[in-house]
């Protein structure tokens, strides 16, 4: 669940392409071929056995490709298009899309405090929705507790409440509260939070919502939030986690993790879902507007800068990265703007890079967590796109 920001590099195109169904071929191939040259070259430093990816532009086909098995056992299956994984952080969008439909109805309102809503939370007065979705709460993390971690190893079948969760950072009534972070902090408690403003205000659960207001709504059949177990048909077709991250779970780095129990993860990243679903959410949120409208999307966008947490108008060279509300804009002096997000659980990792001058997708999910200074993947995403601009070269976005 963790978002680590990561800075692509710089690309060049190259013309002379085949033409018609051979163009095709080739540039499949050629997506083929860099995947499968990135598995082999990293699937023993970061301890995954599988990769699914897919890329999209504008409205054309989503192209996905895979290479590798479902777990590193003898004999196990190998993957495909229909292979699902967990995905995050990606999570976070769907429910600040939520919060931002609830305000559209008129059952909050972003700029309010959060704890006109949840009262329990109090000590945290002052802090509005807003804050809690761009990051900018000072609400301490509730993934980063010692507790949490301990009861990864002790207890990995153990279902966690969302109020239990909360309850691991929350200020006692009988000690002094600790003083809150400034600026821009990113914290999962946020958006637990979200989750039960969510469920207070509509009588429901979070997994009812988010199943019927945007998978049913968006016919997101491959993307499911699996709390607190998943049913046998979709346990079937997930992709076994690893864990290869010594710094935040040293017990658990190098060997296989349980991916049957999200509950620790929630409205802050609780779903399973494949590539082309994920590249389908970031059409509908970004390009379709189907979900929002005019003035919810322009608040989604809003972005605040990660260095000091003041509001920006968008990135730039001088400020390259932007959060807004459960979504993250880049810029590249090659490429202009752009938007992409990382989520990590303890077992997979997610991305999806989307480029809004060219309407190009490209999203990738991994079966092992890593820590940063082991991740790896810049290298497959640039490549991949590059190779879309290669056989499209009218594509290619000018710096803005």
């Amino acid at each position: 669940m963790k978002k680590s920001v990561f800075v692509v590099g710089a690309l060049a195109f190259f013309l002379g392409l085949p033409a018609g169904n051979a163009w095709a071929e080739a540039l499949d191939e050629k997506v083929q071929n860099i995947l499968d040259e990135h598995y082999q070259t990293y699937k023993q430093d970061e301890f995954f056995s599988a990769i699914q990816l897919s890329t999209k532009v504008g409205d054309g086909e989503t192209k996905t490709y895979v290479v590798g098995n479902k777990s590193h056992s003898p004999n196990s299956p190998a993957i495909d298009a229909n292979s699902l994984f967990q995905i995050g952080s990606i999570t976070k969008s769907f429910t600040a899309v939520l919060l931002l439909q609830a305000e559209a109805e008129g059952k909050v309102s972003l700029s309010n405090n959060f704890a006109t809503y949840l009262p329990e939370y109090d000590r945290w007065s002052g802090v509005t929705i807003t804050q809690l979705l761009n990051m900018t709460s000072g609400l301490p993390n509730y993934s980063d507790s010692p507790t949490l971690n301990y009861g990864f190893v002790q207890s990995p079948e153990r279902i966690w409440q969302d109020e239990e969760l909360v309850d691991l950072v929350y200020p006692r009534a009988n000690l002094p509260s600790p003083p809150l972070n400034t600026g821009y902090a990113y914290t999962n408690t946020a958006y637990t939070l979200g989750g039960l403003i969510l469920e207070k205000v509509y009588g429901q659960s979070y997994a009812d919502l988010i199943d019927e207001k945007l998978l049913q709504s968006l016919e997101l059949d491959n993307t499911f939030y699996p709390i607190p177990s998943y049913p046998p048909g979709i346990l079937a077709r997930m992709v076994e986690g690893n864990n290869f991250n010594p710094y935040t779970n040293p017990e658990l780095t190098g060997r296989p993790f349980d991916s049957r129990n999200l509950s620790w993860a929630g409205a802050a990243g609780g779903l399973v879902a494949n590539t082309q679903d994920i590249i389908d959410w970031v059409r509908a949120l970004f390009i379709e507007d189907q979900l929002l409208n005019p003035q919810q999307k322009e608040k989604l966008t809003q972005l605040v800068s990660l260095a000091s947490g003041e509001p920006i108008m968008g990135t730039t060279a001088a400020e390259p990265t932007g959060f807004g509300l459960g979504v993250v804009q880049g810029y590249h002096e090659d490429w202009g703007q752009y938007w992409f997000y990382q989520g990590e659980t303890l077992g997979h990792r997610s991305f999806y890079l989307y480029f809004p001058c060219n309407e190009v997708i490209v999203s990738a999910l991994f079966n092992s967590a890593v820590d940063d200074h082991n991740n790896n993947v810049k290298p497959l995403l640039v490549g991949v796109y590059q190779a879309l601009l290669d056989d499209q070269p009218n594509l290619v976005c000018k710096s803005q």
